[in-house]
């Protein structure tokens, strides 16, 4: 990169704005982000219920397409941040996804109202996917949605700070707001949003596309005032090429104390060498952190279950426990999150300096370890919900209980809050993780933590 009297060229691009221009540069786009989570969780929420009440799917075929679409729109992110990285840039990429995301929305919206097609409908969830965010072409045409959101936005906010005083300070409160965002859309979501759709499951399905459309006009609104860095290559392509040169190389020193260091000896078409010692030393660390990634995806498997199995057993539950009002299903969500909110300050203000003061080592396998068996004992949570609900069943202490707008089952007269116990130890098995991934941040180099970062996310 060229250097002017000392400053880059990416130095030179940013211009110098007051404290008040940062943080109002990035209240739109924490206002973009809390709509487009709501409009993300409207979808989430109810998932399993679109697809079984508005479109011929048992409950089998519903619930592996919720697991794909979920699955899908956090493998893709991997892509989204690629692109942005190499090729369009964060502000570019996140605009035209946006875009994307809203055309999904809004043929999912028009599939409900007109009962048309299942492929067109189950079309527009993977375009969704892609959007917040590429099976065959029907997946890739729906994972354009989740592949620039999640990816990007965050990031792109990070980037609106480098230019103030005080950069690690904003950055910080602007991420403690871009997660209070988060889960006052998820809140929203899995309550107003939840019922309406429980009432009128086609009129809901429109608020999730009048509040995309809203997050991009929130995001437009402040283009003029944001900090555009250029793509600067991404390292994923980088680590990728490493890798190949090191299984390639010829020319290398017998005495490599590792087979990454091959690469250090790869050079261009006019023989000069193509990698720096760091870098390679980056991908070594980046390699060495996979096999604790590795051990998150049986996490993550078990931490799906409450849009599938959780969400199918509280259909089956007695919905209206205090009379005619009705709970929503998705609500019971509610409770990992406000739990989460609620743990993790506890657990790193109290309970970890606690064992500190009293010499017990809790490190980071501990907690992975502790974290496991927390989400393990929710599970046989609701394993016992779901044995003592097949017994009154059995017993005959059953009602009729409307499921959608047609259908009516026989359910047991078992409230739907005795789930509450199993969403609230997924919350606090969140808690305990929240600091693993800090620790997994800090043992990767800055080069190579957004690479980690999209990692995370896919696994």
């Amino acid at each position: 990169m060229e250097n002017y009297g000392g400053l880059t060229e990416v130095d030179r691009l940013i211009p110098k704005v007051s404290k008040s221009q940062t943080v109002f540069r990035s209240a739109f786009i924490v206002g973009s982000e809390l709509c487009e989570r709501m409009a993300y969780f409207a979808i989430v929420a109810n998932l399993y219920l679109i697809l079984t009440t508005l479109m011929p799917f048992d409950a089998g075929e519903a619930t592996s397409v919720v697991l794909l679409w979920s699955g899908t729109c956090y493998l893709t992110p991997i892509l989204g941040g690629w692109l942005a990285d190499s090729y369009t840039g964060r502000f570019k990429a996140i605009l035209g996804f946006n875009i994307v995301y809203i055309i999904g929305l809004i043929v999912l919206a028009i599939m409900a109202f007109t009962q048309g097609g299942t492929f067109i409908f189950i079309l527009s969830l993977f375009i969704i996917a892609v959007g917040t965010g590429g099976m065959l072409m029907l997946v890739l045409f729906s994972v354009f949605i989740i592949i620039g959101i999640k990816s990007n936005v965050s990031t792109f906010g990070a980037d609106q700070f480098i230019d103030s005083s005080d950069p690690v300070g904003y950055k910080q409160t602007f991420f403690n707001w871009f997660y209070f965002a988060i889960n006052v859309g998820a809140l929203m979501s899995f309550t107003i949003i939840a019922y309406i759709q429980e009432s009128d499951m086609r009129t809901g399905l429109i608020v999730p596309a009048v509040l995309m459309v809203v997050a991009s006009l929130l995001f437009l609104t402040g283009s003029n005032s944001y900090i555009r860095l250029p793509p600067q290559g991404s390292t994923i392509t980088k680590s990728i090429r490493i890798i190949y040169h090191a299984f390639t190389s010829k020319n290398y020193d017998n005495n490599c104390t590792t087979f990454l260091d091959r690469a250090k000896w790869a050079t261009d078409e006019n023989g000069r060498l193509m990698y720096t010692s760091h870098e390679i030393d980056d991908v070594k660390k980046f390699l060495n952190i996979l096999p604790i990634q590795a051990m998150f995806i049986v996490y993550w498997m078990l931490y799906a279950q409450m849009s599938s199995v959780f969400y199918i057993q509280g259909l089956h539950l007695d919905l209206h426990p205090y009379g005619k009002f009705r709970i929503p299903v998705a609500c019971l969500n509610l409770f990992d999150t406000v739990v989460i909110l609620l743990m993790v300050p506890i657990f790193e203000r109290i309970l970890y300096p606690y064992l500190k003061r009293k010499s017990i080592e809790f490190g980071m396998l501990k907690r992975i370890g502790t974290g496991i068996l927390i989400m393990i004992f929710s599970m046989v949570c609701a394993a016992m919900v779901e044995t003592y609900r097949l017994f009154l069943i059995s017993s005959g202490e059953t009602k009729m209980q409307k499921i959608g707008e047609h259908q009516s089952v026989e359910i047991a007269r078992l409230s739907i809050f005795v789930q509450i116990p199993q969403f609230a130890l997924i919350g606090i098995s969140e808690g305990i993780g929240t600091g693993i991934l800090i620790m997994i941040f800090s043992m990767v180099c800055a080069a190579m933590v957004e690479t980690y970062r999209l990692f995370l996310i896919s696994s």
